[in-house]
């Protein structure tokens, strides 16, 4: 299993909170693609946004699944209008 962690945020939600963080996590589970690979997702709220955790399958050593991730992973934040999703600083 690989993790894939993103920092979601959101213009007007400078300080997102639990219940924010639930909302985002039952939106992407209600758009989940069965046949993405993803195993699990977390959400947690952080000081100025949202931390998201997506678990795949598979031990994330080859640049085969990428593509398939990467598409999975748009799939899901098309899902959330008015998220930005970037990189963990």
């Amino acid at each position: 299993m690989h993790l894939v962690h993103l920092v979601l945020t959101r213009p007007d939600l400078p300080r997102p909170n639990s219940a924010d963080a639930e909302r985002v996590l039952d939106t992407l589970w209600a758009h989940l693609d069965p046949r993405s690979g993803i195993e699990h997702i977390r959400t947690r709220p952080r000081a100025s946004g949202v931390d998201l955790g997506l678990f795949f399958s598979g031990d994330g050593n080859g640049t085969s699944g990428a593509p398939q991730t990467a598409a999975a992973i748009a799939h899901l934040l098309a899902s959330l209008p008015g998220w930005t999703a970037t990189p963990p600083e």
